[in-house]
């Protein structure tokens, strides 16, 4: 053997590749920035989990990476960006097209009605341009003619975006780049109002479901099971550990065998209210218990000024009347109490309302923000969203998909009003 022939194993990984290590990281990214409403301002924050990032080759801002380059475990770096810093440039603008170009159609084959505000996928027009995000913005149909908006929904926001240091590895990157601008930017600013009017989600058949029948016959069989998997339900349980106070009693609205709390989340009293009595039996959590249906027309069965907070998990999505629900919350909330209100993209198709079903995510973040703002009783509102998490193995649904559920949140806080 010529032992002049051998390269430095300092530059390959077991001596096979005569390349340098690259280190790779594991990042929470997010994304702050602020929108304006008829009602005030709403705070908004959006997660997305980045692994094994390559920090020289993946899709950043350049500032960002020079932060990185020198950031340690647990450290959190942060630069103030544009929507063009994330994608590389910004795009689209103004469309003007005939009504006729738009084919979208429900799944029954009905004609979609078109709505000022709402996202449509541009694929749903045609002859006409695509969009940064897939989906094109209606601002308004003047009679014969539609108007779109092509633009990415940031494009008229100042953003944060900052990136937590989770975890480091020393192992060479793979094949390609990954465009973590891109990917953390699909989604974020439809939650909010086009030019601070509210979108018009509303028409007389939003709160339709597959079964009108009474909600008590649907929910009488117990369902003892999870509806999120392990990852979603500790981000739901560290969103409400942030926002809770640690003294009071807390409604659990809507409620069933789980609260989604942590372990060591330590509540004066928690109150569950729900439709199935095993269920809340079950739930260990729980200090008291009602069986109450909100959409039968029943009022929150507590006095005013009764609970220091409330939570509602995965179920907004199924109330009829939530304006009127979450009026009644406020009721029974006391003065600067907060309502945090957080779902996924599960539901139980026959009791889902119609207009949940054909909303993006992001939009029925601001869906749910309205509802705040139009029951009159909340202030200071906050949305949030965590997507990207890895799934843990053993769920059922790994198979189907190696990405925790992700998690939507809003949160206000009752003014007393």
């Amino acid at each position: 053997m010529a032992f002049g022939s051998c390269r430095p194993l300092g530059r390959s990984r077991l001596g096979l590749r005569d390349r340098p290590i690259t280190r790779r990281i594991d990042l929470l990214l997010a994304l702050e920035w602020e929108s304006a409403t008829p009602a005030g301002t709403v705070r908004h924050r959006d997660h997305l989990f980045a692994g094994s990032v390559d920090a020289e080759r993946d899709g950043l801002p350049s500032a960002l990476k020079e932060k990185l380059a020198i950031a340690s475990v647990g450290q959190t770096v942060s630069i103030d960006v544009g929507i063009a810093d994330l994608l590389g440039a910004a795009s689209g603008g103004a469309i003007e097209i005939a009504t006729s170009a738009f084919r979208g159609r429900y799944a029954d084959g009905a004609p979609v009605a078109l709505r000022r505000g709402r996202f449509y996928p541009a694929s749903h027009f045609e002859n006409t341009p695509g969009s940064q995000t897939g989906f094109l913005r209606c601002s308004g149909v003047n009679g014969e003619q539609l108007l779109l908006d092509s633009r990415h929904p940031l494009a008229d926001y100042a953003l944060t975006l900052s990136a937590t240091v989770i975890g480091k590895l020393d192992e060479a990157p793979p094949a390609g780049a990954t465009d973590w601008g891109a990917a953390l930017s699909a989604g974020p600013g439809m939650q909010a109002c086009a030019n601070g009017q509210p979108t018009d989600f509303i028409d007389d058949s939003a709160y339709l479901r597959q079964d009108p029948a009474p909600d008590m016959a649907f929910y009488a069989p117990p369902r003892i099971t999870a509806h999120l998997d392990r990852k979603a339900q500790q981000i739901v349980g560290k969103f409400y550990r942030d926002h809770l106070p640690a003294e009071g009693r807390v409604l659990d609205l809507m409620s069933s065998f789980h609260s989604n709390l942590l372990a060591e989340q330590r509540l004066e009293c928690l109150v569950g209210l729900g439709l199935n009595g095993a269920e809340l039996e079950a739930n260990q959590r729980l200090a008291a218990a009602v069986v109450s249906d909100l959409n039968a027309g029943q009022s929150i069965p507590f006095g005013d000024d009764t609970f220091a907070a409330a939570i509602c998990t995965v179920s907004i999505d199924y109330l009829t009347d939530p304006i009127r629900t979450l009026r009644d919350v406020g009721r029974v909330l006391r003065p600067g109490a907060p309502f945090a209100v957080t779902f996924s993209n599960r539901w139980f198709p026959p009791k889902v309302t119609r207009l949940w079903t054909e909303l993006h995510p992001f939009e029925q973040i601001a869906l749910v923000v309205q509802y705040f703002e139009q029951s009159g009783g909340f202030a200071e509102i906050e949305t949030a969203s965590f997507r990207g998490y890895p799934r843990p193995m053993d769920d059922p649904n790994y198979l189907y998909s190696t990405e925790a559920d992700p998690i939507f949140a809003v949160v206000g806080y009752a003014t007393g009003t």
